[in-house]
């Protein structure tokens, strides 16, 4: 997941109605909230700062950059990689039977006995391991997590048998620029420009200075924001 954005400000409408969306998801509850905007319009930091926020209430985080089929592609098998290692860690044997963890994931003989995937990118193992990481979100008792597809702006990218779970429980965010994504969102809301305190302030925090600074030296008598929007 990306780090947490510390200069988060305002967007308390938003957190609200995304947080409206998801509220009771869990085992066969399974919600998916869909934001929808121009780009570069806050759509993201919306999300991160959601996840950021109540990343205690999720069993786990998976943040897929979903722009282009190769980029998601990627995306899924870093987050494979670093499933693998959590599986590992959380072993019961002092050392990790990565043999086993492959087999659980479904893709034998694609880990080493080092833990690293080792895969031909010319065949179909790629795809075997995105399926691995839908597989272990859908495994019984795992149901109350937080998958999240950034920025998917292709619809095509997506194919929805095969990048969500199969089980219908945990939490689903989808960030887009296109309208129709909101197919397959159980609620969606579309994001506009912040508001103008919201915005001024933003500004003010980027530039490393405080109202008081700003009246003393008289450098600020009247800042008009027309629909500024900023991450």
């Amino acid at each position: 997941m990306p780090p947490k954005n510390l200069l988060f400000t305002g967007r308390k409408e938003e957190l609200q109605q995304l947080s409206d969306i998801v509220e009771g998801a869990g085992k066969d509850q399974r919600k998916v909230a869909v934001l929808h905007g121009l780009g570069g319009i806050g759509k993201t930091s919306i999300v991160l700062h959601h996840a950021w926020e109540s990343c205690a209430i999720y069993s786990s985080i998976i943040w897929i950059h979903a722009a282009t089929a190769e980029v998601l592609q990627s995306s899924f098998i870093q987050v494979a990689e670093n499933l693998i290692q959590h599986l590992a860690a959380n072993c019961p044997s002092a050392q990790p039977d990565y043999k086993q963890i492959a087999h659980e994931l479904g893709i034998p003989g694609l880990i080493n006995t080092s833990g690293q995937l080792i895969y031909n990118a010319e065949s179909c193992d790629q795809d075997k391991i995105v399926d691995a990481v839908s597989k272990w979100l859908s495994m019984d008792g795992n149901d109350n997590w937080l998958l999240i597809f950034d920025n998917l702006d292709d619809l095509e990218v997506i194919n929805q048998a095969k990048h969500f779970p199969n089980s219908a429980s945990g939490t689903i965010i989808i960030t887009s620029r296109r309208r129709g994504s909101v197919q397959w969102g159980t609620g969606s809301f579309q994001v506009d420009g912040m508001e103008q305190n919201s915005a001024l302030e933003l500004l003010i925090k980027r530039s490393h200075l405080d109202w008081i600074q700003l009246s003393k030296a008289g450098e600020l008598q009247l800042i008009i924001v027309s629909n500024f929007s900023i991450y």
